[in-house]
């Protein structure tokens, strides 16, 4: 016959039992949001639904939108951009979102978002799109006057295109209500902060993974001669050099092995423009372009330094 102390010790128990499940249910609860936070801080940002991004019916005025959002992801894009879908591949693309919009005279454009990996995809497919001056949107933005208003913030490059010639009013108002609606946020990748600064080409620098980004400003062959992949970070930027124009190229690698592997590589790969190419731990360096061996070892040393 159970007593009645003997009762209690046994409700104790259970009940000690009880909050230490209770407890560690809690706690893998917590662990499992906290993991999901940490992914998507990891991905560049907050989840966001692009489609409810987009302005609405009359906020920016006179302007109202045109048949439904589209989304494209990895299946799909190249129903959107056939042909260039790879381009858009190599810089950690996920999704993007589009709308048309029109006015009451007619006129029309189109708004895209696009969602990358990261804040320096997003930055990356920014340096190689800018074809036309400086403009205020997001963390820096280009303008082709009454066409083309495009910017990259957080983990997302937007682009704003015109049908035909706008007020430049009209898109910069678009595209600034869409900065307002994305996350904020998003710093250049480090390795840009290495590009010396004197005779630096001003906007020239593009920074990529791999080679199909750079390929119409600088032709290596075309069959990956540096064995460049999502793994590695690059940047391609243009340099006066006593009235020569000539192109940097850093390449962060995983490893120095790596490294070495891609000078040895460029040095064999009878690339008519290279004037010199140095590595320095996981960093190659090289020059191309018409300019002496000093001129182009100064200018490597600056880099590697940096």
């Amino acid at each position: 016959m159970m007593t009645s102390s003997m009762a209690d010790e046994q409700m104790t128990n259970e009940q000690m039992t009880n909050d230490k499940s209770r407890r560690l249910s809690l706690s893998l609860a917590i662990g499992h949001w906290t993991l999901i936070l940490l992914l998507l801080v990891g991905c560049g940002g907050k989840a966001v639904s692009l489609v409810g991004v987009f302005p609405g019916a009359d906020a920016i005025p006179g302007w109202m939108p045109s048949g439904q959002a589209e989304t494209f992801d990895r299946e799909n894009l190249y129903d959107l951009v056939d042909g260039q879908a790879d381009a858009f591949f190599a810089y950690g693309f996920e999704q993007v979102a589009v709308q048309n919009y029109e006015n009451a005279e007619g006129a029309a454009l189109g708004v895209e978002i696009w969602q990358l990996a990261t804040p320096a995809d997003a930055y990356g497919l920014f340096t190689a799109s800018i074809a036309g001056e400086p403009a205020a949107a997001g963390n820096d933005g280009d303008a082709d006057s009454g066409r083309r208003w495009i910017f990259w913030q957080d983990r997302y490059y937007v682009q704003v295109r015109a049908r035909q010639a706008l007020d430049d009013a009209d898109l910069r108002q678009f595209a600034q209500a869409v900065s307002a609606a994305l996350p904020s946020g998003g710093q250049r990748p480090a390795l840009v902060d290495r590009l010396p600064a004197s005779g630096l080409v001003e906007r020239s620098p593009l920074f990529f993974h791999e080679e199909i980004s750079i390929q119409d400003r600088l032709w290596l062959g075309g069959e990956n001669l540096l064995g460049l992949s999502s793994d590695t970070d690059g940047v391609l930027a243009q340099y006066d050099a006593g009235g020569a124009v000539v192109r940097l190229l850093l390449v962060q690698y995983p490893d120095a092995q790596a490294s070495l592997a891609g000078q040895a590589a460029l040095e064999s790969g009878q690339i008519s423009s290279l004037v010199a190419a140095a590595t320095r731990d996981d960093l190659l360096a090289a020059v191309f372009g018409e300019t002496d061996p000093p001129t182009a070892t100064a200018l490597l040393e600056q880099a590697l330094d940096n």
